[in-house]
């Protein structure tokens, strides 16, 4: 059942509980083999200071000279900046995504590829990885909407889906008042599961154990290390501060790409496909009103 028609503040009164805090490890040098079983159990690790901050803010004004240059291809705006004329000032105020950021700032590749980031991601993999998404996500104060819980395995076609791993890195604090990341543990066990198209490409809300919700805060240069099937979203910035953090996914090299009849085969619903891959699949999202309840 869908929760959309309560509104965006009672969604997330009811769908990102988060009564528990992870603590994250202090430092990459407490990495240990602990914590490889760990994102096996339950599907994430939470890691401090993976990045200086130095690289932090040297990240944020890439970013911002990004967003002033103002490629359509490269930045996406929330939907209150619809029907606004922005100066160059208040537009970052309004961005949610930077997409594809790899081949336009040095500094932000570099990141992408920093030895500390990728050693932590190929001990949890086991192998070698090759990076497959990089993405700025920008939660402005006060107008940050929420991105539904999902699986990112959802907008992904590489196999096995248990070899690929995303990895989310606060540049400002991440808090429960700005939007940090909400995961339900060990729910990347549970395989793929239908999406829909309903605030966005997302899980049904009756399909999320929200009852387990966890919060992941984190500093910033904090990561987090996370399986692609792991249950995540992240609940609307009310708050005075905004949160900006930068997403890479990574496969391993071992992976070897599917088809897009084989992704809707992992992602259907009644017989039709209910992914977000319709890059691959040349299928149209299933809306959540012809699901059948």
């Amino acid at each position: 059942m869908s929760l959309t028609h309560l509104g965006p503040d009672e969604i997330a009164r009811r769908m990102y509980r988060g009564r528990q805090a992870h603590c994250a490890a202090r430092s990459p040098n407490d990495f240990s083999a602990a914590h490889v079983e760990q994102f096996k159990e339950i599907g994430f690790v939470a890691i401090e200071d993976v990045f200086t901050p130095a690289d932090v803010e040297a990240a944020k004004a890439s970013l911002s000279r990004l967003v002033a240059q103002g490629n359509p291809d490269v930045v996406s705006f929330e939907d209150a900046a619809n029907d606004r004329e922005l100066s160059p000032d208040e537009r970052e105020g309004y961005v949610r995504k930077i997409w594809h950021f790899v081949g336009h700032d040095a500094h932000l590749a570099a990141m992408s590829s920093h030895p500390v980031l990728v050693s932590i991601v190929e001990r949890l993999l086991g192998s070698p990885v090759k990076l497959i998404q990089d993405m700025a996500l920008l939660k402005p104060a006060h107008v940050g909407r929420e991105k539904p819980w999902h699986q990112d395995n959802a907008y992904f076609v590489y196999q096995p889906l248990e070899l690929v791993i995303g990895t989310w890195i606060a540049l400002d604090p991440a808090t429960v008042e700005n939007g940090c990341m909400h995961v339900i543990p060990g729910s990347h066990r549970d395989g793929p599961r239908p999406h829909f198209h309903d605030r966005d490409c997302q899980l049904s809300d009756d399909d999320v154990a929200v009852e387990r919700d966890v919060v992941v805060p984190l500093p910033p240069g904090g990561a987090m290390f996370f399986s692609s099937l792991l249950h995540h979203g992240t609940p609307p910035n009310r708050s005075p501060q905004r949160r900006r953090a930068l997403q890479f996914h990574y496969a391993s090299v071992n992976c070897t790409t599917m088809s897009g009849a084989a992704h809707q085969a992992l992602f259907e619903h009644d017989g039709r496909y209910a992914g977000c891959a319709t890059y691959a699949t040349g299928g149209k999202l299933l809306p959540i009103a012809e699901r059948k309840i």
